[in-house]
């Protein structure tokens, strides 16, 4: 089976499990990649439409994994029961809708040790989300396929960041040098622009950086040249926010 790089950089980042639930399956190559590989053991193909599941259904029979792997029509985490699954993934979707369904399913959420998530907007909202959830991101990654920047974040509850950190301090002899360490409160600047990736100084998270200041920067310009009140109310906040994303360029030392 072969998975989009999207998709690969969102499998790389689910820890070995007993089970995960992957949340808007559409066609399940996901969920049977992570059986197949021996990431998890038993895998909940979510997914709010008819369409999508009977798909999946068709995937995991194709791969013989009916016994391993079960297809749960529901919004969001609603078909779950809290703890089922020690992981939940959701990739592809919206950040709004990544944040809805962390919200309701809230209880489902907390119940599970970590949190791979690929939102497709909005990564500032899922950021807040998933730590007003009790969850610390412990590692981001950045690719660019097809046209488009994808982010994916990992985010392991609060108790097992800490017993990841412990075990990666015993090897590495400090740890400040663990991820899972890092439960410092994240500034505004970093719900938006995030902390690993700056840290790691990672080229293709630095490419879309670059687009979003030329960006920012024509809307200055142009509000600049606007003369109308609105224009005017608008420049401040505008010449704020493209001061802040230049700040964090800088961590790359551009």
């Amino acid at each position: 089976m072969r998975l989009s790089d999207r998709l690969r950089m969102v499998a790389g980042m689910v820890p070995s499990c007993e089970a995960v639930a992957d949340v808007g399956c559409d066609h399940a190559y996901l969920s049977v990649w992570l059986l197949r590989e021996g990431r998890t053991k038993y895998a909940y193909a979510c997914d709010v439409r008819k369409g999508p599941l009977a798909k999946a259904e068709e995937t995991i029979r194709f791969f013989h994994m009916q016994e391993r792997a079960e297809t749960v029509l529901c919004d969001g985490l609603a078909g779950l029961a809290p703890g089922a699954a020690q992981v939940i993934v959701m990739a592809g979707m919206g950040g709004e809708l990544t944040n809805r369904i962390l919200t309701e399913g809230s209880d489902r959420a907390v119940a599970a040790e970590t949190l791979v998530l690929q939102p497709q907007s909005d990564w500032d909202l899922v950021r807040r989300r998933v730590y007003a959830l009790g969850f610390v991101i412990t590692d981001e990654q950045c690719l660019y396929e097809d046209g488009k920047y994808y982010l994916c974040m990992r985010a392991d509850r609060g108790d097992v960041a800490k017993r990841n950190a412990a075990d990666i301090a015993c090897c590495c002899g400090d740890p400040a040098d663990a991820a899972g360490a890092d439960e410092q409160e994240y500034t505004d600047a970093e719900y938006r622009y995030g902390r690993i990736l700056p840290r790691k100084k990672d080229m293709t998270y630095l490419a879309w950086l670059t687009e979003e200041c030329a960006k920012k920067t024509a809307m200055v310009e142009r509000l600049t040249e606007t003369d109308t009140e609105a224009a005017a109310a608008r420049l401040a906040s505008a010449t704020a926010e493209l001061r802040e994303l230049v700040d964090v360029m800088h961590r790359f030392g551009v």
